[in-house]
């Protein structure tokens, strides 16, 4: 089952490179999938260091068609 974790979860106030309300979502098989795609989306686009955001990342990541990630 693919997971995925939204960037405006986690920063609701982020904007996008294009200044739009950030919609980036971050995918993969594995939770640790997802980290590594939204840690990069955030050091890369908010220049923000998602290393240490690790712990929330897996909080809002969900695994599709469920409301919790398993």
């Amino acid at each position: 089952m693919v997971q995925f974790a939204r960037c405006n979860a986690l920063l609701s106030l982020a904007l996008d490179a294009s200044g739009k309300g950030c919609r980036y979502v971050a995918k993969g098989e594995t939770g640790d999938e997802v980290v590594k795609d939204m840690t990069e989306h955030l050091n890369s686009v908010h220049q923000v260091d998602g290393s240490e955001m690790e712990l929330n990342i897996r909080g809002v990541t969900r695994t599709h068609g469920s409301a919790v990630a398993r």
